[in-house]
């Protein structure tokens, strides 16, 4: 039970580190994405993802921890990874053009 309950932390903690993508973007590329003058729209949607994914990945480790399906399982991750990048990308590219026309 402490091992899943690890596990779920550690799926959150992935999560977020998947969120902190716009402010890496910010970073590296010495520009900035809109934060209060997006549209509302723009809003409620960054912060359902932001919320959405560290809950997704903590309910995805905490899932597929004690499985034996190791390719299977590894198959899923990396699936997921993909996915959470590309999301965060668009997320991202949405929020640069906003603030950047």
């Amino acid at each position: 039970m402490v091992k899943k309950i690890a596990f779920i932390v550690l799926g959150f903690l992935v999560g977020i580190a998947f969120d902190m993508v716009p402010h890496a973007f910010e970073v590296v590329a010495k520009t900035n994405v809109c934060r209060e003058s997006c549209s509302n729209l723009l809003k409620v949607v960054s912060i359902v993802i932001y919320a959405i994914l560290p809950i997704a990945w903590g309910c995805l480790l905490g899932v597929v921890i004690g499985k034996h399906h190791q390719k299977r399982i590894l198959g899923i991750l990396l699936t997921s990874a993909l996915l959470s990048l590309v999301v965060m990308a668009v997320l991202t590219w949405f929020l640069y053009k906003h603030q950047h026309p």
